[in-house]
């Protein structure tokens, strides 16, 4: 007997559906970044990234025909140049692997809470395994090569106490007290991610065809050089230790491995996770400057995402998520 299963309900949906989106990309950029490693170590890590995506791909194309859903465009290989000159760095590679794979688990732990039927359920837990895999693989040959950045160290505490003084919280001016070990972490965290989009930032607008995406470009690398100026600031107000700063290599190239719509896409989904990224960071920041740090920065990178939202919309790039039926134009529809 074939069991009978419910219709894919809407968080289902819009998991799967920008899962897909996503591996299309990957598997662009994954390609580009194959062909032109010369790291020896790293391209195994590559190609286990790239089989991920293109199962990804494979799986969810084959549950939409069964469902009876059209597939999303995405990207193919009209968006990636495997000709194209080396753009970044085989550091930039495995930091960007790391960046990512923690976005992973993240997301298809997300998706696999809010999903019900039990094969997009087990869908889910097996991208996360794979995720898991590959970020395990990439994070111990980092540290094998002393290319791992670690959250900043603190003096173990000595014993248990209480909070008594309601100046814990702080304010915006005067003395505050010390950071908590998770409002380091989270400052840690976010210098690090900033970097990383920097790098990709740079070498993007050095490669971008149009003068006006090229320079959306480097609007953003500039916000991400401002946002870990500012963290770095907090770190060193309180003498604590901080994450490098060194930005991983852009090369000379202007040939672009990959279409302006890949790369605003990809820089569109960047600010989504750096959006997710500095909610959390509120959730576990007690003192008031740090939460008002970060609300500044998701309203400035909201409006980033926003005007590349429009550029995408202005070149007929940007792909309709579903959506619910429109019922006030169907009423029209009969007046």
């Amino acid at each position: 007997m074939v069991e009978h299963l419910p219709k894919i309900t809407s968080s289902e949906l819009s998991m799967l559906w920008s899962t897909y989106i996503g591996d299309t990309m990957s598997i662009c950029v994954l390609k580009h970044f194959l062909q032109t490693c010369e790291d020896q170590d790293i391209k195994p890590i590559l190609k286990l990234a790239l089989s991920y995506s293109y199962d990804h791909v494979a799986q969810i194309s084959d549950l939409f025909t069964k469902e009876d859903i059209p597939l999303p465009i995405g990207f193919g290989e009209q968006d990636v140049n495997l000709q194209a000159k080396k753009l970044f760095s085989d550091v930039t590679y495995m930091r960007y692997l790391h960046h990512m794979g923690r976005t992973g688990l993240n997301s298809y732990s997300l998706a696999k809470s809010v999903s019900a039927r039990k094969d997009i359920r087990n869908l889910f837990k097996q991208f996360s395994n794979q995720t898991e895999t590959l970020y395990d693989r990439n994070t111990e040959l980092m540290q094998e090569k002393g290319l791992f950045i670690r959250s900043p160290y603190i003096s173990y505490p000595d014993k248990v106490e209480f909070v008594t003084d309601k100046k814990f919280l702080g304010g915006l001016v005067g003395h505050r007290r010390p950071l908590l070990a998770m409002e380091i972490a989270h400052l840690g965290v976010n210098i690090e991610v900033a970097n990383v989009a920097k790098t990709i930032l740079l070498g993007f607008s050095q490669v971008a065809q149009s003068k006006k995406i090229s320079d959306y470009f480097k609007d953003g690398y500039e916000l991400g050089k401002k946002m870990v100026e500012d963290f770095m600031i907090k770190l060193k107000e309180d003498d604590n230790s901080y994450p490098s700063t060194w930005d991983s290599t852009v090369t000379s190239s202007t040939e672009a491995p990959f279409s302006d719509k890949l790369m605003l896409f990809h820089t569109n989904a960047q600010s989504a996770i750096g959006l997710g990224d500095f909610g959390l960071a509120i959730a576990a920041s007690l003192r008031k400057d740090l939460t008002v740090n970060y609300e500044g920065y998701i309203l400035r990178i909201g409006a980033y995402a926003e005007e590349g939202a429009r550029i995408l919309i202005e070149h007929g790039w940007f792909e309709k998520p579903p959506q619910s039926i429109d019922r006030e134009s169907l009423r029209n529809q009969n007046k």
